[in-house]
């Protein structure tokens, strides 16, 4: 996704668009100013919404789990079958990244998901958990909260 920003100074949006080819749509409408420069802006809304979601959920950056939870929902947004194979795909691929093991991912993910479950207000968790967060449920498990918030961001 795409914004079209005009000038220098103070930045104008002029709209949003979903690719290069949809700009000349976009200019033919909107006002142009001879004077002005338009910008083509890459938007990065997926990883600002997961960071949203997760903020959202109490999980914050200084949690030891908060930066492997953002990998693991990032990860399985580009590749869902990663979700499926947690324990054989998804947790080895963030632990390569970040140097450590596959069990130490699991077990801090699995950390940071206790505390958001006991900390996030319960209609936040019913937008993104559905039924599964009711009053007297348990925490879902590490894969279960990984695939609803990446359904919910879908």
């Amino acid at each position: 996704m795409f914004q079209v920003a005009e000038g220098i100074k103070g930045v104008h949006i002029l709209g949003v668009v979903q690719s290069k080819d949809a700009l000349e749509d976009l200019l033919k409408i909107c006002p142009i100013n001879p004077q002005s420069r338009y910008v083509l802006i890459e938007v990065g809304m997926q990883k600002e919404t997961v960071q949203d979601v997760l903020t959202g959920l109490g999980i914050v950056g200084t949690m030891a789990g908060a930066q492997y939870l953002h990998d693991a929902i990032t990860f399985a947004l580009e590749d869902h079958e990663l979700i499926e194979r947690i324990t054989k795909l998804l947790y080895p691929q963030i632990a390569k990244v970040h140097n450590t093991t596959p069990s130490r991912i699991e077990r801090a993910i699995r950390v940071a998901i206790e505390r958001s479950w006991s900390l996030a207000s319960m209609e936040y968790k019913k937008r993104i958990f559905g039924e599964m967060a009711s009053v007297n449920s348990t925490r879902p498990t590490n894969m279960q909260y990984i695939q609803c918030i990446v359904n919910y961001l879908k």
